[in-house]
């Protein structure tokens, strides 16, 4: 085997292994045996037609976290702690709808008890600073009726839903970051078909919480399927290029390295007349 063929050789092994690693690295972290799901609407956007870095976009790949492994913290909850994810406060949450329909990656906003008298809790209001209204009445441990929180999403809107309306079970109520019906208004997905007759989101709805992003590489799968592929932020396939082209040149600086490395080593044999 000559060299150049055992430079080939040793950085595709190499390349090999680093995936090997990177795999179950990926599993281990999420506690799921499928961890990555690609986003395929934009929903979560904090832009009309730009991808950002650390803000989940479309064509964005998105590794999942267990529920098992994992507690969610909702928007309310997040203000208060500071603890964000992927722009704005709180977690973000992949659930299940019914129907075979694709599961739905959205912001937890606030947790919802239902309480035996027909009224709703929301405990976590309890010091949150930020706006909200229930008809005039601050009393969020017996709530009904039209509910509304202010500063929502990256543009800092309102959304709305009426309780009453809701099925009779503890949950999440959920919004996308860049879902709006109006300039000034939207609507959590719980009044919306986004969750159909789902109400709050349980826990046995959370397929998963999102934990990291890998930028731009769904974009692949979107265009080998059609699908979506208007709502691609128009820098997201440029960024994609750049990003390949950079790891290409990487494992290239890595072959000129170990062939340097190697031939040196056979020199240092040939002189000693080994």
């Amino acid at each position: 085997m000559n060299r150049d063929t055992k430079d080939i050789v040793i950085v595709v092994s190499i390349a090999f292994i680093l995936i090997v690693v990177a795999v179950v690295a990926l599993m281990n972290y999420s506690g799921m045996g499928s961890p990555l799901t690609v986003v395929e609407s934009n929903s979560m956007q904090h832009s009309t037609d730009r991808s950002s870095l650390g803000v989940i976009d479309t064509g964005d790949m998105v590794v999942m976290v267990s529920p098992d492994k994992t507690s969610v913290t909702t928007f309310v909850e997040g203000s208060k702690t500071g603890y964000s994810k992927f722009g704005s406060y709180g977690d973000v949450i992949i659930y299940k709808r019914a129907n075979g329909q694709n599961p739905v990656i959205h912001r937890a906003i606030i947790e919802l008890i239902y309480n035996n008298d027909g009224t709703w809790s929301a405990p976590s209001l309890n010091g949150y600073e930020g706006g909200w209204d229930n008809n005039g009445n601050k009393d969020y441990m017996h709530m009904s009726g039209t509910f509304s929180m202010q500063g929502l999403g990256w543009r800092g809107l309102s959304a709305y839903i009426d309780l009453d309306t809701l099925p009779k079970h503890s949950g999440y109520l959920t919004n996308g970051d860049n879902n709006i019906a109006s300039e000034t208004r939207t609507y959590f997905d719980q009044s919306t078909t986004i969750a159909g007759d789902l109400g709050p989101i349980q826990k046995k709805d959370i397929k998963a919480v999102a934990g990291l992003e890998i930028p731009w590489l769904g974009c692949i799968k979107l265009y080998m399927n059609g699908k979506n592929i208007n709502m691609i932020p128009g820098n997201s396939i440029p960024c994609l290029t750049v990003a390949v082209i950079d790891v290409v040149f990487l494992f290239i600086v890595l072959s000129i390295i170990l062939s340097f490395i190697f031939g040196s080593s056979e020199r240092r044999h040939r002189e000693k007349g080994e």
